[in-house]
C-alpha cells in the first residue's frame, strides 16, 4: 500500500512562521484534517538549539550574533546546536510514523538514506558515521538531522547543505562534535541551478524508501503568520 504525502515548500522563509505553520499542519494532521506532509523551507540565517544542547557549543554571544545578522532558538527537537541559513534547504516530514511500521531509530536512518540516494544522483559519495548521525563526505557532514515525535507524528527533520555561508558554522561546534567539520554541494563542485528538479528529485528518493506518493499543495502562509 504506497501513502498519500503532501508537500509544501514555503521557500525562504523566518525560522518561527516557519515553525508556526509546521505546528499547525501537524495539529491538523493530528486531529485528521489534512493528509501527511513533507514541508521545504529555506531559512534566515539562525541556529537552533536542541533538546540536547549545551550552551558551551555556541562560541559566540547573543550580542555578537546579532551583529553578525544571526538568530538565536531553542527548539523541542532532538539533538545538539546546528545552523540553517540561505543555501540550506530544510526538509520537514510530518509523518504518522507507525503508517510505516517503523521505530523512530529507524525513521532516522531511512531519513538518511533519503540524502545519501540523492547525493548519488549528483555523484557525491555520501555515508554514515557509526555512533553520529546525519550524512557525512569523508569527515564533514552534509546533512544534519534532528526530529521530534508527539502524538506518533514527526516533526522537524533533515537540513542538507546545497549552498550556505559555511563560515557561519564556524561560530558554534555544529553538532557538538569538535573533531569533524561542515561540507556543502557547493563546496564539492557541484552547483544546484534548478532548486525545483533537486526537490523533485529528493521525493522521488523519500517516495522509494517509504513508500509513499507525493504530491504538491498550494498554502496561504498568512492563515498562521
Amino acid at each position: 500500500m504506497s501513502f498519500i504525502i503532501q508537500t509544501l515548500d514555503l521557500g525562504r522563509i523566518d525560522y518561527r512562521k516557519a515553525y508556526a505553520i509546521q505546528e499547525k499542519i501537524h495539529q491538523d494532521c493530528y486531529e485528521n484534517r489534512t493528509q501527511d506532509t513533507i514541508i521545504f523551507q529555506e531559512n534566515d540565517p539562525i541556529f537552533t538549539l536542541g533538546r540536547n544542547s549545551s550552551q558551551d557549543h555556541l562560541l559566540r554571544s547573543k550580542e555578537e550574533l546579532i551583529d553578525l545578522g544571526i538568530d538565536l532558538e531553542y527548539v523541542d527537537r532532538g539533538g545538539d546546536i546546528t545552523y540553517h541559513g540561505p543555501g540550506q534547504l530544510v526538509i520537514s516530514p510530518i509523518l504518522h510514523i507507525k503508517n510505516h511500521s517503523l521505530s523512530v531509530h529507524q525513521y532516522l536512518r531511512n531519513l538518511e538514506e533519503t540524502v545519501i540516494r540523492l547525493l548519488r544522483k549528483y555523484a557525491i559519495d555520501g555515508q554514515r558515521i557509526a555512533g553520529m548521525s546525519g550524512v557525512w563526505v569523508g569527515s564533514e557532514k552534509i546533512a544534519a538531522v534532528g526530529i521530534a515525535v508527539q502524538h506518533g507524528i514527526t516533526r522537524h527533520g533533515i537540513a542538507i547543505n546545497v549552498s550556505p555561508d559555511l563560515t557561519h558554522f564556524n561560530y558554534i561546534i555544529p553538532c557538538g562534535i569538535q573533531d569533524k567539520g561542515v561540507t556543502s554541494l557547493e563546496k564539492l563542485g557541484v552547483t544546484i541551478t534548478d532548486q525545483k528538479q533537486f526537490k523533485v528529485d529528493y521525493l522521488i528518493e523519500f517516495d522509494s524508501i517509504f513508500n509513499t506518493t507525493t504530491h504538491q499543495i498550494q498554502f496561504d502562509k498568512r492563515e498562521v503568520v
